[in-house]
């Protein structure tokens, strides 16, 4: 899936979609053979199967889905049911270890930006909860943005350490992310979101939220995960959300113990719904690994890579990221499995 690669600054981007080399990925400026048009015949000839293999190509984005071992289990579920636009979420929980609802900036609560342009990362009056969020926003041109080449990228990051990013370390997170008007659905083309990168400079991430392609090229991408643990870009987990809609809230909870053996632990509740439960290897052995918001892809446009220049522009919007040692700590609503309603109050599920 997506791949973001940093040292102490992230710089690199790689990303391989079911073996295919992406227009970005530092291996394919080591071989300059490999054009933008063979990239674009080999991604399409990869064909819906591969897609699905999660390529999550995030989505084509992809994708940093790689052609690792599928050593764990991905939930495929029907599509989530959205949240009312209107449903205002109860305040972030005292017990949170870290949150952040981007009052004043987008670079607030430790995050740092990647972006061509000064400005592009703006916060907006549309929060989860009534207040702020963030707004990362691509326009035609973004590319070559701290490694990634033909991608156009408007991102944010947290350090390892403000992720707790770390081997045996475990957490839950929660973060919403909208899809506004100005946002273009992919269809073959690669998009990545939220995620967790590893500390190293190559390679695939160790978590990415993006859209797998669709049967044919002309249908809109589908949004799904993509994880790898253990040897590096090896031991690959998905999970698939489904179709999604515009100027809607979803509201996500990860659950995850970092480990690169087999006591690692990463589930995904989409709006309550389990998504994803995996056990195994979560990040790579010697590495750790930190936060990302980004909206990353490839120019949304056809036919490619003629149409670079004229693709539009995008926007995601996110919300309320929160960092704690248990589910009700950053968790707004009830969660399969875990979390219900006891006379209107969130308890755990017995």
């Amino acid at each position: 899936m997506n791949n973001y690669a940093l040292s102490s600054n992230p710089i690199s981007v790689s990303f391989s979609f079911t073996g295919v080399t992406r227009p970005d990925e530092p291996k394919s400026y080591e071989s300059k053979s490999l054009t933008a048009a063979s990239v674009l015949a080999q991604v399409k000839g990869a064909g819906h199967a591969a897609a699905l293999g999660l390529g999550l190509a995030i989505v084509v984005l992809m994708a940093a889905c790689g052609s690792g071992n599928n050593a764990g289990t991905g939930t495929q579920a029907t599509p989530v049911v959205v949240t009312t636009t209107g449903t205002t979420p109860a305040p972030i929980s005292g017990t949170a270890l870290w949150s952040c609802t981007f009052a004043t900036s987008p670079t607030d609560c430790g995050f740092q930006v990647q972006e061509k342009v000064t400005g592009r990362a703006t916060v907006v009056s549309l929060g989860r909860d009534g207040g702020t969020a963030v707004r990362l926003h691509t326009e035609p041109g973004d590319n070559n943005v701290d490694g990634s080449g033909d991608m156009e990228r408007n991102d944010l990051w947290l350090s390892q350490a403000d992720s707790d990013g770390y081997e045996g370390h475990e957490a839950w997170w929660g973060l919403s992310v909208r899809f506004p008007d100005d946002f273009v659905f992919p269809t073959w083309q690669r998009y990545a979101l939220s995620g967790f990168h590893h500390t190293g400079s190559t390679g695939q991430g160790n978590f990415t939220l993006g859209f797998v392609r669709g049967t044919l090229d002309t249908d809109p991408g589908a949004l799904g995960f993509q994880g790898y643990g253990g040897t590096q870009d090896a031991g690959s987990f998905t999970g698939s959300v489904g179709p999604v809609a515009k100027n809607n809230w979803y509201d996500l909870v990860y659950h995850v113990k970092w480990s690169s053996g087999s006591d690692g632990i990463f589930q995904v509740w989409v709006n309550g719904a389990l998504k994803m439960d995996h056990r195994g290897p979560t990040m790579y052995v010697g590495q750790g690994t930190y936060f990302k918001l980004a909206n990353y892809h490839t120019p949304l446009c056809d036919p490619y890579p003629a149409c670079i220049g004229t693709d539009p522009p995008s926007s995601v919007i996110y919300d309320r990221v929160i960092r704690g040692s248990t589910a009700l700590s950053v968790s707004s609503g009830p969660l399969e499995g875990v979390l219900t309603l006891v006379n209107g109050v969130l308890a755990l599920v017995n």
